[in-house]
């Protein structure tokens, strides 16, 4: 046995305990490469497909459930509802398999866009789809580009009313181009509708809140890096909320020829090397879905 496999046999196996060891979060947020960068750079209509996008899904979706069950580790899985309208069954495997299911909205679209009524209109569809489709109840959520921003609070009082538990939308930073509300604790807490807050992973850097723990931020960041950050959460009591997409794990991330060399790095970047990457992360440390994490430390009851 390594010392990644030592480490995390060591840990404790019931999600979210605090006595020495803690559970992180391993979140997947589900959609197409396409389909998640149409607000982020200019997309030829050639590349938009949905039967292509979905045969890419279920694809990337298979090696990402393969790779959790060979591990023993349970997930939370952020599905866009037009995939259990388009592609119920990976919904319907995902929740047979035994992971959590939460919502990432109808359709991959930026919420200080939307108006509220149509937001709600669309989250209460996809809400219900995804509950359809996985025969369980959905209680979380997470916004496409984190775009829960100041301009687009009122979203969490939506999430409050149409029945949802708990969001992690929020990136309490102030350095991208996008997202983040650097105002808002970075730790797991209750907003003043009664829903619970867990936002996204950051560190402190001469006196800058950064972010760090999935997506860009892992195929960006050296491993040993993310490692030692998840690490020092970790001694420090609270769970990490670690996020990825299929794409980045499985073998198709769709090539978008026309986009710049910085997009290109931005997007691509260890992409290939992903699964192994993943991996090396997940040995080393203890994993569960968000429900049960957020049970086990108290901050939800009664689910």
């Amino acid at each position: 046995m390594d010392t990644e496999s030592q480490a995390r046999s060591a840990v404790a196996k019931e999600p979210g305990t605090l006595n020495g060891y803690v559970t992180n979060c391993i979140s997947i947020d589900v959609e197409g490469f396409v389909e998640s960068n149409v607000e982020s750079f200019d997309i030829a209509p050639k590349y938009l497909d949905r039967a292509r996008e979905n045969y890419e899904i279920e694809t990337n979706m298979n090696v990402m459930l393969q790779l959790l069950a060979d591990l023993d580790i349970r997930a939370t899985f952020f599905f866009l509802g037009r995939i259990a309208r388009d592609i119920p069954q990976i919904v319907s495997l995902t929740a047979q398999m035994g992971h959590e299911i939460g919502c990432h909205s109808f359709e991959h679209l930026r919420i200080f866009r939307l108006k509220k009524n149509d937001f709600k209109e669309k989250l209460a569809s996809a809400k219900e789809s995804l509950e359809n489709a996985s025969g369980g109840r959905v209680y979380g959520f997470r916004a496409p580009d984190f775009s829960i921003t100041q301009s687009a609070v009122w979203a969490l009082d939506v999430l409050n009313e149409i029945g949802f538990l708990y969001d992690s939308s929020i990136y309490p930073i102030r350095v991208h181009d996008v997202y983040g509300m650097h105002r808002v604790k970075p730790v797991i807490h209750k907003l003043r509708n009664g829903l619970i807050e867990w936002p996204l992973s950051t560190f402190d850097l001469l006196g800058l809140r950064l972010p760090f723990g999935g997506g860009g931020y892992f195929r960006l960041y050296p491993l040993f890096l993310t490692k030692h950050l998840i690490s020092y959460m970790n001694r420090s009591g609270a769970p990490c909320m670690f996020y990825i997409h299929p794409y980045e794990i499985g073998p198709i991330a769709p090539r978008i020829r026309e986009i710049s060399p910085y997009r290109r790095f931005r997007h691509y970047y260890n992409c290939a090397s992903g699964s192994w990457r993943l991996k090396r992360i997940l040995r080393a440390f203890s994993f569960g879905p968000a429900i049960q994490i957020l049970q086990a430390i108290g901050a939800l009851h009664h689910v």
